[in-house]
């Protein structure tokens, strides 16, 4: 309860569909979370951005978007950090 758990976590990657196995060299252009801890995403997105750049985040219903920067403070962000 409250800890780092990201739930179930799926990949978009690039040129695959479904089930369909995907090799190394496939490039993942999405990520998705199934009941994770809004505080265990925002380490996540945080990590990610600072080795990726600049993401845009996005709630289930598209209602809610944060961009994440490599340089933002993630004090500031969880301040912010609606989920």
């Amino acid at each position: 309860m409250g800890g780092l758990d990201l739930g179930e976590v799926s990949l978009g990657v690039d040129g695959a569909s479904g089930a369909e196995p995907v090799t190394l060299n496939q490039a993942v252009t999405d990520i998705g979370f199934r009941k994770p801890s809004g505080r265990a995403v925002l380490a996540t997105v945080v990590a990610l951005a600072s080795q990726v750049g600049p993401m845009l985040v996005l709630d289930d219903d598209g209602a809610h978007a944060v961009v994440v920067s490599p340089d933002d403070d993630p004090a500031n962000l969880a301040q912010h950090w609606p989920w």
